[in-house]
């Protein structure tokens, strides 16, 4: 369970990813997905060690030591304390039909409870989406019946994939529970659900999809 890639375009946007999230710079949307594809890959989970040590590396040899007080270790423990008592307890959501997630999705649910639930989309596709505070990219689910397939698209920005369960497999491979994909403009594609369990899967994107060849009239119908 871990990152897909047959194209060194993706390996340098998945390292990019995670450096990002280990620094703190990701958006709220790249920040929940990438999250949860650590709870689920442990050999990500070590990427982000090695990545959060380098920091910690770089911070102790660039910056410059100062003096500070007795009292401020204290402090910054108090006014710790002070937040933590005030932040309401997290409320963690069941995903819909009962499927296993990662925290850190449950506790995205839970935020939106109410206003989560599968909606047609079209044959074989039901999909719900997400409001986070991100005004850079979108968040959606999607469950795909069994053998179903995606008409052949492209990207206009960066799409990142994460499987939930099931399974699918396009022209770069084959992709199953705990596995990050991720697209842009340089890929086109057409994904094939698993023939026996579908696919369902959270993605973040930038834009929508864009249908090539004689897809094209999709777009004026479908926005995924």
């Amino acid at each position: 369970m871990t990152f897909q890639s047959k194209d060194n375009i993706s390996d340098d946007l998945y390292h990019a990813l995670l450096l990002d999230y280990a620094a703190g710079r990701l958006d709220e949307a790249k920040n929940l997905i990438i999250a949860a594809h650590i709870s689920m890959s442990g050999k990500a989970r070590r990427y982000i060690e090695h990545y959060e040590s380098l920091g910690g590396y770089v911070l102790e040899q660039d910056c410059t030591p100062v003096s500070l007080c007795e009292s401020a270790l204290d402090s910054i423990l108090e006014k710790i304390d002070t937040l933590e008592s005030k932040e309401p307890p997290i409320q963690k959501a069941a995903f819909p039909g009962g499927l296993d997630v990662p925290a850190p999705l449950q506790e995205c649910l839970g935020a939106q409870r109410g206003k989560i639930g599968w909606k047609f989309m079209y044959p074989g596709f039901k999909t719900f989406k997400v409001e986070l505070d991100c005004k850079t990219a979108h968040t959606r689910f999607l469950k795909v019946a069994p053998s179903r397939q995606t008409p052949h698209h492209t990207h206009g920005g960066m799409e990142i994939t994460l499987i939930l369960d099931g399974a699918y497999e396009d022209e770069f491979g084959r992709y199953q529970r705990g596995d990050l994909i991720i697209k842009d403009e340089n890929h086109t594609h057409s994904p094939q659900s698993c023939p026996q369990y579908g696919c369902t899967c959270m993605i973040v994107s930038d834009t929508p999809i864009k249908f090539t060849g004689l897809s094209k009239l999709l777009n004026f119908f479908v926005r995924i």
